[in-house]
């Protein structure tokens, strides 16, 4: 079947589509939430495409596709089949993302805030992540240091103070006891922010940056500003951490049309079942059944997500509240009261 005919057949329903280039290996996954209107999309002519995607279309001789109920079950088959199969043109098409930790780490003394690309699970220093984008983690703490004047160019503690003290931006930590100790505190209240155990050093900026814009210092304030903004979208991350790595049973349910319910189960980063209900016929101590299964299952605790669960973790932190689903949280003590859990999935 020609590529033409093969497209106008395709449906408009959610899925994944797998391009393949003359010898049939797959050069390209992707997911849409309209099959149809997505795949015709790339052998239409636009001046706006990419130079990649132009290289890309050239090359495609071929196409499959899995259909799929929902664009979240899309999203997640996409990345499933983006690292097994490792096509060509994901990896050139998209960023790689190269995950980066946070660490505040005891050196000589004192703590140091640093960036890892690997969390050293023997490691006794305060590890933050793993953040998806190593620019961002540079700029915060760049930021970070900048605003608290931590940016020591001394490797060790000496009678004179550095060159960075004398260009303001080292407190003194090299050469002052006060300073250092001063540090220490800073450190401690970074430490809880991202712990999420106070926001001190978020107010402590806004402050500054009003004070600094008040004082017609803009440049100064623009930079505060920028810092704030790119902990946030840390702090975003860390959120989607606490949230997914917790060994919580979690049930989500989106509607399908025709009274159908498409109900998940989900623990951590992976949909460990899956059931499609007749919203009104429901059998619920075969629910009952079902959710006491997946909570008996003996399911080692991990104390923290690693670098390759990330990115399923935040699709489904992102499902889970882009309001095309309702969801609840299933704890081992739950009280089985089905018509509760029932209407708080599809009321």
């Amino acid at each position: 079947m020609e590529l033409k005919e093969k497209i106008k057949n395709l449906p408009t329903s959610s899925g994944v589509y797998l391009m393949k280039d003359s010898s049939g290996h797959i050069i390209y996954v992707g997911k849409s939430k309209k099959l149809k209107n997505r795949v015709s999309s790339y052998f239409q002519h636009s001046k706006n495409r990419l130079g990649k995607v132009e290289k890309l279309v050239k090359h495609i001789k071929d196409f499959d596709f899995i259909l799929t109920d929902t664009e979240f079950e899309a999203l997640m088959l996409e990345c499933k089949l983006i690292k097994e199969i490792q096509p060509m043109y994901n990896r050139m098409m998209k960023t790689t993302k190269a995950y980066n930790y946070i660490v505040f780490r005891w050196k000589k003394g004192i703590y140091h805030m640093e960036i890892a690309n690997e969390m050293d699970k023997d490691d006794v220093h305060y590890y933050f992540g793993p953040f998806t984008s190593k620019g961002t983690v540079e700029n915060v703490i760049n930021g970070i240091k900048a605003f608290y004047k931590m940016d020591c160019s001394q490797e060790k503690w000496s009678q004179s103070p550095c060159l960075n003290y004398s260009i303001g931006k080292c407190m003194g930590i090299c050469f002052d006891p006060i300073a250092k100790e001063a540090h220490q505190q800073i450190i401690h209240r970074l430490i809880a922010l991202f712990n999420k155990k106070s926001n001190s050093v978020l107010e402590e900026m806004s402050t500054k940056m009003i004070e600094a814009s008040s004082n017609v210092e803009f440049e100064k304030a623009a930079e505060i500003r920028d810092t704030i903004a790119k902990i946030k979208a840390i702090l975003q991350t860390e959120t989607v951490i606490h949230f997914m790595k917790k060994n919580q049973l979690i049930i989500a349910a989106e509607y399908l049309g025709d009274f159908r319910i498409k109900v998940f189960f989900i623990r951590r980063n992976e949909i460990i079942d899956r059931e499609i209900y007749i919203a009104n016929n429901v059998n619920r101590q075969d629910v009952v059944r079902k959710i006491n299964s997946l909570l008996s299952m003996d399911i080692q605790h991990i104390s923290t997500l690693e670098k390759e669960e990330m990115d399923e973790a935040n699709i489904i932190y992102k499902y889970l509240n882009s309001g095309d689903c309702k969801y609840t949280i299933i704890s081992q003590e739950w009280n089985k009261n089905m018509d509760n859990l029932w209407t708080n999935l599809v009321k």
